[in-house]
């Protein structure tokens, strides 16, 4: 047995082993079938320094700043493409070029990994309209947030003249705050008594404090009067977080967003959003970073509690000499790609509470023979259009979503980017992307093709009230249901890209579980990356950036 052993571990020819075990009394006892694996898992299996799972946004922007370091990194993606929710296809028709899932850069620009790995060096490309978003009433008004916060201003002023100058006192407010935002996503969360204890030390602390555990229907009663500019508010809190307009947490959602969005506009990929996740690719090969894609992997392997490295689907071994980061959401990581032997009891409690929100998207694609004539013509040229009247009107439909009922006046978030990106379609046409909110399920039970039929028939009578010529410009449509989204993309759990429900007891030091919020596992050398931790869902790279720099950070604590 001895002399088995020390064959297994040296440079030994593969097939005077095999022909050893073979013709021992091990092979009559099985062992081969565990052998061979290990001989290939230490002496045959190709050696990375670190190995990522997954090529969405995260993983890539984790594979980027570890290959930046100097480590031999891999990262591996079952799909045949890269980009994760960053995908851009020819849904409809030949020549029209849909950003499948996300479609416009807001978040991304909150954090630093544009300018960090000089993305525009490796490809990058984007355009910033100056008029940023816009929200469409129906008597032809609308409020319309520009590049220039006086623009902004005077649009709110032909609601109230009050509000007007109340937003710019807000907008202050988030420009002070910005930095300490920015930094708080750019790195694993503080502790909440951490967090709260700093807080608490001034006046100024304890206002944000208070305003952190606020809905957005409380912080609108207390600073608007106008119920337009309410409803502009709203759907930010509401249609870029699953959260409803009384849940806690949702006016600190809804000031991010606006703030951001007056202060650093919006980014409209040009080309698609593919352009991003093809920019990080040619990074990280430009730094000798590995991508293997059309393969997943089976297995993480884990030894003396510490992750060695995985088996993929082709039978391929790889094993990471200094750590796995996994762009995989937490129930699927833990339950599916590690045995269960090789973590706690207590720790998988934690994982399998996990809660996904129960009110996620619809999303409808369209190829068009001509662009939405909003009535209100800033609407027509805004990068974002968003449709939502008032705020009781938003609640009805997020709360009989909750409910697993469709609204029958729901609330949608679009966009413009063929006005201003000519290559996404042909000359003169257009692409519609419309974010819907709806039910994972309708009376618990998933969407059917009727459902999809019947839910943009109404989202689209819903539209053309604002831009009549909705019905006659659509030459195809596309819905995708929730189960659709999941279908295409596993990560993204009851389509909802947020990845987890972000109330606030899901959020910040509690993200993902209690006691992991700084992207290490209970497996040292494993560590999560996927929108599931801090900061969140979106296209923002943070998670996967936050997570490469903890893991780096780690290895030289332990030099």
């Amino acid at each position: 047995m001895l002399t088995y052993i020390l064959l297994l571990n040296s440079s030994f020819n593969l097939t005077i082993i095999i022909n050893m075990v073979y013709n021992s009394s091990l092979y009559k006892k099985n062992v081969i079938m565990h052998a061979i694996p290990i001989f290939f898992r230490y002496n045959m299996a190709t050696d990375f320094d670190f190995i990522v799972i997954g090529a969405g946004i995260n993983g890539l922007t984790a594979a980027s700043y570890l290959a930046k370091e100097g480590f031999s990194t891999i990262i591996i993606e079952k799909q045949d493409y890269l980009g994760g929710c960053a995908v851009t296809k020819e849904l409809t028709i030949p020549g029209f070029k849909h950003d499948v899932f996300a479609t416009s850069i807001n978040i991304w620009r909150l954090g630093p990994v544009e300018k960090e790995l000089n993305l525009r060096k490796y490809g990058y490309r984007d355009l910033s309209p100056e008029v940023v978003a816009s929200t469409p009433f129906k008597n032809g008004r609308a409020i319309t947030i520009y590049n220039d916060i006086n623009k902004t201003a005077n649009s709110i002023a032909g609601f109230s003249k009050k509000d007007a100058d109340r937003y710019k006192e807000v907008y202050d407010y988030y420009n002070t705050a910005s930095e300490l935002v920015e930094e708080g996503f750019a790195a694993a969360p503080m502790k909440y008594s951490e967090m709260t204890t700093l807080l608490e030390d001034t006046d100024d602390g304890l206002e944000f404090l208070r305003l952190s555990f606020m809905s957005v229907r409380d912080w609108l009663n207390e600073n608007f009067e106008s119920e337009e500019v309410k409803a502009f508010f709203t759907i930010w809190a509401t249609n870029h977080a699953p959260l409803s307009p009384e849940d806690a947490g949702s006016a600190l959602t809804a000031l991010t967003f606006v703030g951001l969005l007056q202060q650093k506009g919006i980014g409209i990929p040009i080309g698609g959003m593919e352009i991003l996740p093809n920019s990080l690719r040619n990074f990280i090969q430009a730094h000798d970073g590995k991508i293997i894609t059309g393969d997943s992997v089976d297995e993480i392997f884990v030894e003396n509690n510490i992750a060695k490295g995985v088996k993929l689907r082709s039978g391929k071994l790889i094993n990471a000499k200094k750590g796995i980061l996994a762009n995989v959401e937490p129930k699927a990581l833990f339950n599916k790609l590690i045995p269960p032997s090789k973590v706690s009891e207590s720790f998988l409690k934690k994982v399998n509470k996990f809660r996904y929100s129960e009110v996620t998207q619809v999303m409808i694609h369209a190829a068009m023979s001509e662009a939405p004539d909003y009535i209100s013509e800033d609407t027509r040229k805004a990068g974002i259009v968003q449709i939502g009247e008032t705020v009781n009107e938003i609640s009805r439909a997020f709360n009989d979503s909750t409910i697993g009922r469709l609204p029958d006046r729901p609330f949608m978030t679009l966009n413009n980017s063929t006005y201003y990106d000519k290559s996404r379609s042909p000359e003169g046409k257009h692409t519609m992307w419309n974010f819907v909110r709806a039910p994972v399920m309708i009376g618990g039970k998933p969407w059917t093709e009727d459902d999809k039929e019947k839910f943009a028939a109404i989202s689209l009578a819903r539209l053309a009230e604002y831009a009549p010529n909705i019905s006659k410009s659509v030459l195809k449509m596309v819905v995708m249901s929730p189960q659709d989204i999941e279908a295409l993309n596993p990560n993204v759990i009851n389509g909802d890209p947020v990845l987890g429900k972000p109330s606030i007891d899901q959020m910040l030091s509690l993200r993902p579980f209690p006691g992991y919020s700084k992207y290490r596992t209970e497996i040292n050398g494993l560590y999560m990356c996927s929108s599931a931790t801090h900061p969140g869902g979106g296209v923002s790279g943070l998670p996967g950036r936050n997570a490469a720099l903890q893991a780096i950070e780690d290895l030289k604590m332990r030099a």
